[in-house]
């Protein structure tokens, strides 16, 4: 979302003033700032939306998901038997850091 993007939904939301040097000052009522809110939120579900993201959760039953957390919980504990059987911290890391290459 870009300045442009938020000022046009700023203005869609509430009130606004232009001073003389041509300035914009938003004024929201509590109705104002939750329409605000809603139109941000609804601009970031469209903009993930395109993406091809979607907002995960901890039960996730897309394939993509489950495999995602499947490698980051084996790689989880690979790091943490690294960490376990290392006599020091700079030796866990030198062998944590292996494993990426």
């Amino acid at each position: 979302m870009n300045r442009e993007e938020i000022i046009k939904m700023a203005r869609e939301a509430g009130d606004y003033l232009v001073d003389k040097r041509g300035r914009e000052d938003f004024i929201f009522d509590s109705y104002g700032i939750e329409r605000f809110a809603a139109l941000v939120a609804a601009a970031e579900r469209e903009r993930l939306k395109w993406d091809g993201l979607h907002s995960c959760h901890p039960e996730c039953d897309r394939p993509a998901c489950v495999h995602t957390r499947k490698a980051v919980e084996a790689e989880r504990e690979a790091c943490a038997q690294i960490a376990f059987n290392s006599a020091t911290y700079i030796e866990a890391a030198k062998a944590i850091r292996a494993r990426g290459k």
